[in-house]
């Protein structure tokens, strides 16, 4: 793709503008140049995020351009790390939950939160969704970011009456558990019952491939995990999801490289050269879609990796590339 420079883009633009008075062209002329300026930088910005490819990188081009042109792709590579979107409600229910709320602090919340006009529901200790809403609606009227999840702040403010401590338990202080990292996830009844099918293919015997993660499963899971040289929690985490996928790839046959399908039809058509493919396997891995080589064979881990970013994307899950996506994927990673 051929890029702009930023003056011959400003040239094009005031080409395509109208006639100005005299006095208001410079005017126009510095408008157009900074935001020109800004949207190289908004690139450029998110160009750096992506060969970093690290939650950190992508949170922070977030923070510098929370509404750049790329913040839909920044927010998909963090979901796919397994890292939560700052301001969301999946980053505040993490915040809360590294709380270690106790439950005599979450009945003293509930208590004081219909005292103020917010009802709960009840003051039972659990919260539910009457008492998100609660929350929320007093966030809200607070002109807070209205989330349904406590900060410790606002925490220490609505539970006047108890002590609000640091959790006292096995993990480091601002860490959560293995199931909590886990729960995060927020991995799909699919998704579980794929993880279990791999880790089978694997030597790792999941009992039934049903999605329901039971003692079999997580002994399964803890098996894996001491082979890798892991924590053996029985519970995993985003990285270790996408190790046992790439792994259970290599131990299956790779698929025909005689098209079988009409997607696969569609594909050859493009009659893609080494090159590109191998710069397709490249931006692939850019975005987070690991195809375990960038050697321009379209393998079992790079029919994955198409196949996952193009569930992301909301196109039909082939495994094959059309010219569009193709296109998109170039669009993606800096054209």
């Amino acid at each position: 793709m051929r890029t702009l420079t930023l003056p011959v883009m400003l040239a094009t633009s005031l080409a395509l503008t109208a006639p100005a008075p005299a006095q208001d062209l410079g005017d126009v002329i510095g408008g157009i140049a900074d935001s020109l300026l800004q949207q190289e930088m908004d690139k450029q910005a998110y160009i750096a995020a992506q060969n970093a490819n690290t939650a950190a990188a992508y949170q922070n081009y977030l923070k510098k351009y929370p509404k750049g042109a790329y913040r839909v792709n920044a927010e998909r590579a963090l979901a796919r790390l397994g890292a939560p979107v700052e301001g969301t409600a999946e980053a505040a229910a993490l915040a809360e939950a590294r709380l270690g709320i106790t439950t005599a602090q979450k009945v003293a919340v509930q208590r004081e939160l219909t005292r103020l006009g917010y009802p709960t529901g009840g003051s039972d200790g659990v919260w539910g969704r009457n008492t998100r809403t609660a929350i929320a609606s007093w966030q809200r009227d607070r002109k807070e970011t209205a989330t349904g999840y406590v900060t410790e702040a606002q925490l220490k403010l609505l539970a006047k009456s108890v002590v609000v401590t640091p959790p006292v338990d096995d993990t480091p202080s601002g860490t959560l558990t293995a199931a909590e990292i886990e729960a995060a996830l927020k991995l799909t009844r699919t998704q579980r019952t794929t993880i279990q099918k791999q880790l089978t293919v694997l030597g790792y015997d999941a009992g039934v491939a049903d999605g329901l993660w039971g003692s079999k499963t997580r002994i399964a899971i803890k098996g894996w995990q001491k082979a890798n040289k892991k924590t053996q929690t029985g519970y995993v985490t985003a990285a270790q999801v996408k190790l046992i996928g790439s792994q259970a790839g290599s131990a299956t046959p790779a698929p025909s490289p005689a098209p079988t399908n009409a997607a696969a039809l569609e594909e050859s058509l493009l009659e893609l050269t080494l090159a590109e493919r191998v710069d397709l396997q490249r931006r692939l891995t850019r975005l987070g879609y690991d195809p375990a080589r960038t050697d321009g064979t379209f393998g079992a881990g790079t029919r994955r990796a198409i196949g996952e970013w193009q569930a992301d994307e909301g196109e039909p899950v082939t495994g094959y590339l059309t010219a569009d996506q193709v296109r998109l994927i170039r669009v993606e990673t800096g054209g």
